[in-house]
């Protein structure tokens, strides 16, 4: 680094002929601005990206206990278990893969991937996974109708949240 006695230090690159890298405050300001503004649209970005709720019915369109494969297009099991009704993901908690009803047990969910089967209340009973599925927010409006919020997750030790399952009457 040179230094004059009437000039500020300036650092020179390897090799350089002798300009200045020196950060105006014009530049310094540009800069920063972008940063925010970047951070300000990736913000926007995600608020966008939510996953509309969606509309699965009444109570009484889930009469018994068991595990609808309806809305997995929407990717979510409705399972109603010992008078609760939640919605839960399709995904494999071990690794991210599809689940689907198994063909042979309709009150089984597996995974054909790595073979771990769930139970009609979404615990995990054969692994490699090593934790039950993930809900989704479930509410009932005062008309009766029954939503589901994919946008609300919560996994296994979250199970207790009243906003991840409905208690069936």
């Amino acid at each position: 680094m040179k230094t004059d006695a009437n000039q500020p230090a300036v650092q020179h690159c390897p090799g350089c002929t002798g300009h200045q890298h020196l950060l105006s405050r014009r530049r310094f300001l540009a800069a920063g601005s972008g940063c925010i503004l970047g951070a300000l649209g990736v913000a926007a970005g995600a608020e966008a990206a939510k996953v509309p709720t969606v509309d699965i019915g009444t109570l009484k369109d889930f009469a018994e206990d068991g595990i609808s494969e309806k809305f997995t297009k929407d990717d979510f099991f409705v399972l109603r278990h010992q008078g609760k009704l939640f919605a839960a993901s399709t995904t494999c908690p071990h690794m991210g893969n599809t689940l689907r009803l198994d063909s042979q047990d309709a009150t089984r969910i597996l995974c054909g991937n790595h073979g771990s089967t769930f139970d009609g209340e979404g615990m995990v009973q054969v692994g490699p996974a090593s934790s039950g599925l993930v809900r989704l927010g479930i509410s009932v409006s005062a008309a009766g109708k029954v939503t589901v919020d994919p946008n609300k997750q919560f996994p296994q030790e979250k199970w207790e949240d009243k906003a991840c399952f409905v208690e069936i009457p």
